[in-house]
């Protein structure tokens, strides 16, 4: 059976993005990160996305590879992103590209199938909403997470419920970007009145 890991920037304060329209001016992505991102996608079988996030990589990683103005680094995530078979959660996407499949209904149900037929890791991007409904379902194995040295406030919170985790790494960079790898993620029960 594969494990679901999910991978995101999150802030110091927990929010995965600012409120509006987010411009990423709070991340700290250097060629260091970047190439902790590339090792973590280099090792999944699959990556899984809801339709915003996954409309966020398209005007940026498919053309990536070709470009040779762009950091080696970009150019090899880019040519992983190609590669990679991707899975869009999207009831209003209709179509997409560069080997991905859309899936517009029973999300649960086809992380669940993936998760039973798969061998190695599914690397899930997010966002928030579908990040919170999979740990409600207890499919989540593991949280990849990149804590950013800023805290925004309010935003998109990446935990909506109680989750007890299970520190299994930490992994400083120059930036003061903190790579933290828990494990055994599973809701709390809240105690009653």
């Amino acid at each position: 059976m594969g494990r679901l890991i999910i991978s995101m920037n999150v802030s110091l304060d927990g929010f995965i993005s600012a409120p509006g329209e987010d411009d990423g001016s709070w991340l700290r992505i250097d060629e260091e990160v970047h190439r902790s991102f590339n090792e973590l996608a280099a090792g999944a079988d699959m990556f899984l996305y809801g339709r915003k996030v996954y409309e966020v990589m398209i005007p940026y990683w498919p053309d990536a590879i070709a470009d040779a103005t762009r950091p080696v680094h970009e150019r090899e995530y880019g040519r992983l992103w190609v590669e990679k078979p991707k899975v869009v959660f999207s009831t209003s996407l209709r179509e997409a590209r560069w080997n991905t499949r859309v899936v517009a209904n029973n999300a649960l149900e086809e992380v669940e199938r993936l998760k039973r037929e798969s061998t190695g890791d599914l690397l899930c991007y997010g966002g928030g909403q579908f990040a919170s409904e999979l740990q409600r379902r207890r499919l989540v194995d593991e949280y990849a997470l990149y804590v950013h040295p800023a805290a925004l406030g309010a935003g998109v919170p990446l935990f909506r419920e109680r989750v007890t985790l299970t520190l299994a790494d930490v992994r400083r960079f120059g930036t003061g970007v903190l790579a933290l790898r828990y494990s055994a993620a599973k809701p709390v029960e809240s105690p009653g009145p």
